[in-house]
């Protein structure tokens, strides 16, 4: 099991230090890079042939979207902190 992960049963307790840590890197560096030559092929396919078609748009919203479903409590814990770093 994945440090901060929560199984469907039990709380997710988080590492507030980890967190913290994480916000502040991401409101440094928002780009998240993978290796992959199928996924490119996919996505630079749809931008030659889809008008305004965004590759950074299209993925944001898969991963944001897995993401929510896998992590769901943590997932919802990060988009507080980052609303909360913008606000102050």
């Amino acid at each position: 099991m994945v440090r901060g992960q929560a199984s469907s049963r039990r709380r997710l307790v988080v590492d507030k230090k980890a967190l913290a840590l994480a916000r502040a890197v991401a409101r440094r560096q928002p780009r998240v890079t993978f290796y992959s030559p199928l996924s490119s092929l996919v996505l630079n396919y749809l931008k030659n042939v889809t008008p305004r078609f965004s590759i950074s748009d299209e993925v944001a919203k898969i991963v944001e979207s897995e993401l929510n479903r896998r992590y769901p409590e943590l997932f919802g814990l990060g988009k507080r902190a980052l609303r909360a770093s913008t606000r102050g």
